[in-house]
């Protein structure tokens, strides 16, 4: 299995062109979100990888990529990102991001603008203080438990109602396979997160939203969208879908950006 050491940490990699992207074609680079994995993407990827390349990764003590101990924050998640783009040389890239991993994307793109071609933002979560309740007591729950209570509740809680069994059965799966360490170490980082610095993202941005989704309410993903400074961005409402977009609605998730990659210059 493929591993790139960054910044001290062993991160799983997924790469769909190795040798770089197709020629008029995009680098994405895809940023999942808590209690998920690289995985999370993969039921989008055919709408992509046709003409782009495609790097999924875990992130720091998620999926495959061990916990070792580090304390990890939204900016140690954005740099993760950067240095994998580091080690397979690639210099600019569409980023996209999955509630957790949705902050995450506004940081880079604020906070590394010569690295963010455009980004997408699938389910972002702006952090407010309402959330520190509900994620110090998942700590308490998996330090105590481990992964199986979120995995009981989180897929029939978090998902709309289009979700088929199979689709909660699949982020039943993606929740059981994660250390229960690792998790707790990213609750802290959703305690811990501050809003992004909005007004400095320029780059194209795409925001694809549940209307079902309880974990990031509409009203959220609205202020981002205002905040935004870019010229060129958008809000996506996807019908009857709560948090786990590209698992609930891969046809349409994946056609979405596929369209939005349209728009973009390389």
């Amino acid at each position: 299995m493929p591993y790139v050491e960054v910044n001290e940490r062993k991160l799983h990699y997924a790469d769909s062109h190795p040798q770089g992207a197709p020629a008029g074609g995009l680098t994405f680079i895809c940023i999942h979100g808590l209690g998920s994995s690289q995985n999370y993407y993969f039921p989008i990827l055919p709408y992509l990888t046709g003409k782009h390349r495609c790097i999924t990764f875990d992130t720091y003590g998620s999926g495959r990529s061990p916990y070792t101990g580090h304390e990890q924050f939204i900016e140690t998640i954005a740099a993760d990102a950067v240095g994998v783009l580091d080690k397979l040389k690639v210099g600019k890239a569409v980023v996209v991001g999955h509630s957790l991993g949705g902050t995450t994307v506004s940081h880079l793109a604020a906070q590394f603008p010569d690295r963010v071609l455009a980004a997408v933002a699938i389910g972002p979560v702006h952090p407010t203080p309402s959330n520190v309740p509900i994620f110090e007591k998942r700590i308490q729950v998996v330090s105590e438990s481990g992964m199986e209570p979120m995995a009981d509740t989180i897929p029939n809680q978090a998902t709309g109602s289009r979700a088929t069994p199979l689709q909660k059965a699949f982020i039943r799966e993606l929740i059981m396979g994660q250390n229960s360490m690792g998790y707790a170490s990213l609750c802290r980082a959703v305690i811990a997160a501050r809003p992004p610095n909005y007004a400095a993202v320029k780059a194209p941005f795409l925001i694809i939203a549940g209307d079902e989704d309880k974990s990031a309410p509409l009203d959220g993903c609205k202020h981002i969208l205002e905040n935004i400074c870019s010229k060129d961005k958008k809000l996506e409402i996807l019908p009857g879908v709560g948090h786990w977009q590209c698992i609930e609605a891969s046809d349409h998730v994946g056609q979405l950006i596929a369209d939005f990659a349209g728009t973009i210059g390389a």
